[in-house]
Parts: C-alpha cells; structure tokens; sequence
C-alpha cells in the first residue's frame, strides 16, 4: 500500500470509527455507572443488573440482523449514489423491524424467569433481576427501530449525528439513574429506578433520531413505503450475524453459569470485569463500524483493490489502539476493580479475567475489523461458521470440562485467551487467502 493510499483510507476510517467508538463508548460508560451507582446498595444488585444485561443481550442478536441487513443495504447503495433506493430501505427495513418487536417483546416476557432458574443464582439476585428486565423489556420497540436509524446515519458514514445525540442522552440518563435509584425529589425505586431510566432514554434517543429525518438537507429519509422484498433480503443478509451473535451470547451466558460454580464472589468479579473490559469495545467497535461501512461503499463503487487496502489500514490502526487498551486492563486491573468491590474473592476474580483479556486484545482486532468487512460485504456465512466453530470448540468445550474436572476458576480464562488468538489467526487466514472469492 503506497503511502498515498494509507493517508486516503487513514482519514477516512477514522472520520467513522471514532464518533462510533465513542458512541459505543458512551453506552458502556452509561452500564458501568449505572452499575457503579447500583452497586453501592449491594452485590446483590451487582449480580442482578450484570445477568439482566446479559439476557437483554440476546435481544441484541436479533437487533444486529436488522442493523447488518440494513447497513449492507444502504453502503452499496450510497456507493453507488442511489438516493432514492436508500429511502427504499430505510423506510421498509424500519417499519419491518418495529412489527417483529411486538412477538420478540412476548417471548423474552415468558423467557427471563426461566434464565435466571438456569443461571442459578440466589433467590435475592434472582428478584431484583426479574424486577429489572420486566420494565426494560418495553424498551424493545423503541430499541429495535433505533438501530435502523443509526444503522443508516453509520451506512452514509455519517457517525457523528449518532454520536452527539448519545452524548445528550447519555448525560440525562446518568442523571435519572441517581435521582430514580436513591429518589431525590422522587421516591426511591431501587433497581426499578435503572431500568425505568434507560427505558425513558431509549425512547427519547428514538425521538430525537426521527426528527432529524425531517431535515430537508438529510440524505435520509423516511416514507410511507414497505417492500417485502427488501426485508427478506436485509434478513438475509442478516440472519448469519444474528444466529451468530445469538450463540455468542448463548456462550457468554454458559461462561457466566461456569463461574456462578465456583460462588458467587468470583461471578460478582467476573461481572465487575467483563463491564471494564467492555471499554475495550470502544476503539474495536469504531473501527469494526468503520471496516463494514467501507467495504460496503467500496463494493456498491466496484472498487474492491480500495476495500482491501482500507481494511488492511483498519487493522494496523485498530492494533495500536486495541495494544493500549489491553495494557491499561492489565496494569491498571486492581485498581479499576477496586472502584466497585475491595472484597479479595471479588478481586481476584475481576484481575485474573481482566490480565488474560487484556492479553488477548490485538487478535481480538482481527476478528473485530475481518468481520467487520465481511458484514459490510454481505458475506455474512463466513463470519458465522469461523465464530460458531471456534467458539464452541475452542472455547465452550474445554471450559466445561475445566468445570467438570474442578479445575480453578483461572482456567476458565486462559481458555477464552487461547480460544480469542485461533480465532483471529482463522479470519485472518480466510481473507488473506479467499479475498477473490469473498469480495465480489
């Protein structure tokens, strides 16, 4: 790549990636201080939120096969400057997705008592858990149709909307949290008082989002237009990355299960970890946005030499900023688990998981900036066989017979260190060597 080149692909990648990583950044700092400020009544509540995070989560995978199936769509076709198709599925990708949220809203009600009875935890944290997915489960309407917003602000290239109104309602959620958490002015709702915050702040996000289609100058717009045919092809498109992510989480909750084994001071660790390890996420979402947005433009110009170059950029960019983060967790790990317990099991926990994450943080840019492109490309099966194979077998099974065999909770973690760099090492080696194929 001449030198040219990487300054071209360089200010592009980091126009989207950084208004997207800050925006995922914001998300995550809205968790962690939420959880913070929760976790100062008990571990109890700790636990509750993390593991109500985490069943929300699955809802995520349904989320991503609209934001995929939509961004796919959109990049190609701002690549190749059709306007009016942009508004074509833009329209239909979001009126589709807010009609499936009413049967997903049903299921995940008679689904989260089950979790927490499979989960195993105590009856306390079992309680408050329920209490808070019950009100944030009438979030899903408002938060399925945001991700078609956002996903075709980020289909443009255009990060920067997304990113400012996150800002504003990240402000006013942490704002609700403390004053419906611990009732100042109103009455103390506990738990009820998180949930209800980020509920009114979804939907809020929604409504600043939609006004801005109203906009004369917005490239975006929506219209009293539905195509089924553009559905089914977004769902296509996205079906891979949400059956994908759906076992990706399904793993992250038997991980969670693996560690509840060993008492609930070492899942409380785990818990207060992972939300720390979710900063990681910051750059290597940016730059994984940025990656899927590109080759989807690149492709919809026919320029396929421009989407190699761009991702190859991409990783080399996303391994400096992915290579800090990784120190920080291992440097900094006490201290920063020291801000929501000072309990030696709790810590202990929290460090060892952090040390071999942090270890693990340059293949994660692998698999983050890869996947990313092949989103964007719509080459949406390759990602989910390399993450289904890799995960389960590398990852899922030796942790269960680590489990089985009694071995010490450190192993758990030195499997997902392992399982994370043959994963990266198996996108890596699909794209260097399938790249033809793949990208047409």
């Amino acid at each position: 790549m001449n030198k040219i080149n990487f300054k071209k692909h360089y200010k592009k990648i980091l126009s989207i990636a950084i208004p997207s990583g800050l925006n995922s950044l914001l998300d995550i700092i809205n968790i962690v201080i939420g959880i913070f400020i929760i976790g100062k009544i008990s571990s109890h509540h700790i636990i509750a939120v993390g593991l109500g995070l985490n069943f929300f989560m699955l809802i995520y995978a349904v989320t991503n096969i609209f934001f995929v199936g939509t961004s796919a769509q959109i990049s190609r076709l701002f690549g190749k400057q059709d306007f009016d198709g942009i508004k074509n599925v833009l329209s239909s990708m979001f009126f589709g997705a807010v009609i499936l949220a009413i049967p997903i809203y049903f299921i995940a009600n008679i689904s989260y008592s089950i979790y927490f009875d499979w989960i195993g935890v105590d009856e306390t944290s079992k309680i408050l858990g329920e209490i808070f997915i019950y009100i944030m489960l009438y979030s899903i309407p408002a938060l399925i149709a945001k991700v078609i917003l956002v996903a075709g602000f980020t289909s443009i290239g255009d990060t920067r909307t997304p990113f400012i109104i996150k800002l504003i309602i990240s402000i006013i959620n942490i704002a609700l949290n403390y004053i419906l958490i611990f009732g100042i002015v109103f009455e103390a709702l506990d738990i009820a008082g998180m949930a209800i915050a980020n509920l009114l702040t979804t939907y809020t996000e929604l409504i600043i989002l939609l006004a801005l289609l109203t906009k004369k100058t917005s490239i975006l717009k929506l219209k009293l237009f539905f195509s089924l045919d553009i559905i089914k092809k977004g769902i296509k498109i996205g079906i891979p990355v949400g059956i994908e992510r759906g076992f990706t989480i399904v793993s992250l909750l038997l991980i969670s299960k693996f560690v509840a084994a060993y008492g609930s001071d070492y899942l409380a660790g785990f818990q207060i970890a992972t939300r720390i390890e979710a900063f990681a996420f910051m750059p290597s979402f940016g730059f994984m946005i940025a990656s899927m947005a590109l080759a989807g433009q690149y492709l919809g110009e026919n320029n396929t030499n421009n989407l190699k170059q761009s991702t190859y950029t991409t990783m080399i960019l996303a391994s400096i900023f992915m290579g800090f983060m990784g120190l920080i967790m291992i440097v900094f790990g006490k201290d920063l688990s020291m801000l929501f317990s000072k309990k030696d099991s709790i810590l202990y926990s929290s460090v060892a998981y952090l040390t071999y994450i942090g270890l693990s943080q340059i293949p994660l840019v692998f698999i983050f900036v890869l996947d990313g492109a092949c989103r964007g490309a719509g080459a949406t099966k390759i990602s989910l066989a390399i993450n289904i194979i890799s995960i389960w077998a590398f990852r899922i099974l030796p942790m269960y017979i680590c489990y089985k065999a009694g071995l010490p909770i450190i192993s758990i973690y030195i499997i997902i260190l392992i399982e994370t760099f043959i994963r990266g090492i198996a996108f890596f080696y699909i794209f260097k060597k399938y790249f033809n194929k793949i990208f047409v």
